[in-house]
């Protein structure tokens, strides 16, 4: 276990914002995570769970406790039939482990490509892109109950998840620690492509659709989703002021049928068409279509924050702070409200000072 005093958070997170904390331990198995846990108890102080980094906001004010960094590491593949089992430590890079599985021609997270974070992370908002979502593919998960230290695993319909969401964001937030994930993935088939705009490259792909080298296929489709991603700034790189960001700070607002006939009756007159996605008796309205009508434009910046000039639901540091990066995500938050009556919601965790 190493355990370290006074680290700045912004050298660990991918948005480069957030004070230091009184101590920063990284844990490389279960055992170091209990012990951790034990230490911060120990010392009465709070306890920020935390992996990749990339969808956390720290006060500027820094956390005044116990920073737990879980990296766990390693991938066991298992053959059961026509699917492949996959097992990967939480600490896992989740783009790592899909990397992974596309080398060996295991499809059903290729979609995911690029996505920034841990693959212990992915559970907890459902991580998803291009029409598919981790929950498409997962077993279970092992967790480590905070209040009593003990191990516990969830199955997929025991993680109650949903768009961007699960138990361990919602009614369960902070209570369990994710050790590692189990995944479900197909060796002979892949799923069929959803997102149109995915669809609309893979169109003026020569023999795509005909090929049936699924390695070939999983990496033209893991090389597009990388591309449109790069194209929008949404793939951690360094000389991409762009990409210093939390990705897409916003959620896409669900609305069921009734709220969805108020929206369109509201907007009809200025909006007689407008983008939406319909799933069973849910519409999904795209946050940036809000946010653009909204007053708000690719490339705003105000105070050392801003608007990714490649995308517009990616909130970016230049050289702010937390505070102003929350301040600017709340004037958007209101400024929608009043447009529109809906209201926006973040997808980062933040932490904020005034709760220790």
């Amino acid at each position: 276990m190493d355990i370290k005093e006074n680290v700045n958070l912004s050298d660990h997170t991918s948005i480069g914002l957030g004070g230091t904390a009184s101590y920063f331990i990284s844990c490389k198995s279960v055992d170091e995570i209990t012990e951790a846990l034990k230490f911060s108890s120990g010392k009465n102080l709070p306890v920020q769970i935390m992996s990749g980094g990339s969808n956390i906001v720290f006060p500027d004010s820094g956390f005044p406790g116990v920073v737990i960094s879980v990296d766990i590491k390693g991938i066991i593949f298992k053959k059961i039939g026509n699917d492949i089992i996959a097992i990967a430590g939480a600490g896992e890079s989740l783009d790592g482990l899909i990397s992974e599985c596309i080398k060996n021609g295991y499809a059903g997270i290729e979609c995911l490509s690029g996505i920034p974070g841990s693959a212990g992370a992915a559970p907890v908002q459902n991580a998803g892109a291009y029409g598919q979502e981790i929950a498409d593919v997962l077993e279970y998960v092992s967790v480590i109950d905070r209040s009593d230290l003990s191990f516990k695993k969830f199955t997929n319909p025991e993680c109650g998840f949903s768009y961007r969401q699960s138990r361990f964001k919602k009614e369960d937030a902070d209570k369990f620690i994710i050790t590692e994930i189990c995944i479900r993935l197909s060796i002979n088939n892949i799923s069929e492509i959803k997102f149109s705009g995915l669809k609309e490259r893979f169109s003026k792909i020569q023999d795509f659709e005909k090929t049936k080298d699924i390695k070939k296929k999983l990496n033209t489709i893991r090389n597009t989703v990388l591309e449109i991603r790069k194209e929008k700034s949404m793939v951690i790189d360094k000389s991409d002021a762009n990409s210093r960001s939390c990705g897409s700070f916003f959620m896409n607002p669900v609305l069921n049928e009734n709220e969805f006939n108020e929206f369109k009756n509201m907007i009809s007159k200025q909006y007689p068409e407008f983008p939406f996605y319909k799933s069973g008796n849910e519409f999904k309205i795209p946050a940036a279509w809000l946010v653009e009508r909204s007053g708000f434009e690719k490339g705003f910046v105000k105070n050392g924050v801003g608007i990714s000039s490649n995308h517009s639901l990616a909130l970016i540091n230049i050289s702010g702070t937390s505070a102003g990066l929350i301040q600017l995500s709340e004037v958007i938050q209101n400024a929608v409200k009043i447009r529109f009556g809906i209201s926006l919601i973040p997808e980062p965790v933040i932490i904020l000072s005034s709760q220790y």
